[in-house]
């Protein structure tokens, strides 16, 4: 195996081992302070480390590549998520007559939406086993680590690319055939697509908040016995199995959360009515989280706060891209002196990104 566990009597030992080179060959080892048992994932201990960066890398280029192609599923939705496609199923041909074509605008306004939040919601899945099963990642932390990173990005694509341009394909051709309207082209394409993120914000707080709250999951399980068979003919194990705890999905849970940070910081001086709908959000959230967490949720594994970097990262990149927003917004507006202003604001974010990682995050691992 290339992984292997020595065990220490006392903490200087241990540290002096950390920090110290065992061997005169840079990169022979790779030595750190070992995770909790319970968070190693023992399957997949054996694997070297040349075999999980070669794994890695070709899993990244092909996600880069699948951030460009989803747009051509995102336009589909776009096209065909109308309550037209809709009536020509047998028998939904009432949806277009329905009180005189109310049906018809709501129809067209939140399919949509829930559309891409059904198509999204596969993403995670996706991720979780790619990170298992072929990466084989050693600790259930970094699994979580690498859906955060990956879910992100493609949220970030949804917001930026997919879902404001039409298609990532064309937004690239207008960019290399005018590099510098960059700035320009997020100016112009986002402040048009506001009431989609207003809808898409209404559906994550009336649909997405209870979902959390109601945990199908665990509800699904509970009914099944109760409908199925009976708690005094079950065993033991099968009763733990469908009781059992529940950890937090940070790699499901973080990106969700940073969506909505992304739009808000996005439109909140361009289009400051999507104010509101965030604040009502983050308090709905609060509230469902706060009570999931305390009375839910229960650890199965301790990394030491490992998440919490990396969302602040996530977080301050998303501000980034809001602050480019705002600048590129202001340069179609023919204004001079104001992005001369903004300039300076998303170079002191990357700064500061910097410094939380170097002052913080490297020295905590």
């Amino acid at each position: 195996a290339s992984t292997g566990f020595v065990t220490f009597l006392d903490l200087s030992s241990t540290t002096c081992a950390v920090s110290a080179p065992l061997t005169v060959k840079a990169g022979a080892l790779d030595v750190k302070v070992a995770p909790e048992p319970r968070e190693i994932n023992w399957q997949n201990v054996h694997v070297s480390k040349t075999t999980f960066s070669r794994r890695e890398q070709s899993v990244n280029m092909i996600l880069f590549v699948g951030i460009i192609l989803w747009s051509f599923p995102l336009a589909a939705i776009q096209a065909f998520a109308k309550a037209e496609y809709l009536a020509q199923l047998p028998g939904m041909d009432w949806i277009l007559t329905f009180k005189g074509g109310t049906l018809t605008s709501f129809v067209n306004g939140y399919l949509p939406v829930i559309a891409l939040l059904g198509l999204i919601i596969i993403l995670p899945v996706i991720f979780e086993q790619i990170a298992a099963r072929y990466e084989k990642r050693k600790t259930f932390s970094d699994v979580q680590a690498s859906m955060l990173s990956r879910y992100f990005f493609f949220q970030l694509a949804n917001v930026y690319v997919s879902v404001t341009a039409g298609s990532i394909l064309k937004s690239l051709a207008d960019i290399l055939d005018h590099p510098s309207n960059i700035l320009a082209l997020l100016g112009e394409s986002l402040p048009t697509m506001v009431g989609y993120f207003v809808a898409l914000l209404v559906t994550k707080i009336m649909a997405g908040l209870p979902m959390v709250f109601l945990r199908f999951g665990a509800l699904f399980r509970m009914l099944i016995l109760r409908l199925l068979a009976s708690e005094r003919k079950v065993t033991q194990r099968e009763l733990d199995w469908v009781y059992r705890l529940e950890n937090v999905q940070y790699g499901w849970e973080f990106p969700t959360q940073l969506l909505v940070v992304v739009i808000v910081f996005t439109y909140a001086i361009i289009c400051p009515i999507i104010l509101p709908f965030g604040l009502i959000y983050f308090l709905g959230a609060l509230t469902v989280y706060k009570k999931q967490i305390l009375y839910v949720y229960s650890p199965v594994y301790e990394s030491g706060g490992a998440m919490f970097p990396i969302a602040i990262q996530r977080t301050l990149f998303g501000l980034v891209c809001g602050q480019m927003t705002l600048l590129g917004y202001t340069v179609t507006r023919h204004c001079y002196y104001q992005p001369a202003a903004l300039i300076p604001l998303p170079i002191i974010t990357v700064w500061v990104m910097r410094y939380f990682s170097e002052t913080f995050a490297v020295p905590s691992t």
